[in-house]
């Protein structure tokens, strides 16, 4: 098993934008410490490492106790870059970089994603329907450039194969579902298992089912 998972949380004043139709910024910002919280659980609970990369002090006070946190480098802009820095500092032979809005993340996923991953060099993604990457298990780090965005798992794949690993799409559907949409969230409400993840139970109780918006984004 990889001893390190690297988890990006963004500025809780940020979160989650494209559900903004559906929910308050305080909201979102709830939503997002819950949802780390699950990812973290799932994370300790795996025997893994957890280093949680931000800069916001809402999102270091969600963290647990003895849970390593790591800011961000202020003269670096973007995602790709933040994390190409902190895999640099962190130093290690294979990291796992985990999105933070995995509302069903498990442990018992961890270890499939793991178990499914070639030998070194190889690269491990799971990937969600728009198409980016939810996780990845680098072994090692550094040997391609990051492009964490719009169509990130197509060019995650593309840039591994060019550095001569093998590349792996690990089928782990708690995985998967990521919350970047009204469209993600009717998704993990018409699963039973998502209605009673941390994320899910949220989102009954504020009552989600009876916007409109929920219907119509």
């Amino acid at each position: 098993m990889p001893a390190t998972v690297l988890i990006p949380v963004n500025r809780l004043d940020r979160a989650k934008g494209r559900l903004a139709s559906l929910l308050t910024l305080d909201e979102r910002a709830d939503l997002v410490r819950r949802s780390l919280g699950t990812v973290l659980g799932a994370v300790a609970e795996a025997g893994l490492e957890s280093v949680v990369l931000t800069t916001d002090e809402g999102v270091r006070a969600a963290v647990p106790p003895g849970v390593r946190i790591m800011g961000e480098d202020e003269s670096l802009r973007g995602l790709s870059a933040q994390l190409e820095r902190a895999a640099e500092r962190l130093a290690v032979d294979e990291l796992l970089i985990l999105h933070a809005d995995l509302p069903q993340a498990t442990a018992e996923a961890l270890r499939e994603l793991v178990a499914q991953a070639p030998p070194a060099p190889s690269v491990t993604l799971v990937r969600p329907e728009d198409g980016g990457t939810n996780a990845m298990l680098l072994r090692p780090p550094g040997r391609f450039a990051l492009a964490y965005g719009k169509g990130s798992g197509d060019l995650h794949e593309a840039a591994a194969r060019q550095a001569g690993m093998a590349v792996h799409r690990a089928e782990t559907p708690e995985l998967s579902l990521d919350l970047d949409t009204p469209a993600d969230v009717r998704t993990l409400l018409a699963d039973p298992a998502g209605r009673t993840c941390e994320a899910g139970r949220y989102l009954i109780g504020i009552g989600i089912e009876g916007r409109e918006a929920l219907s119509e984004g």
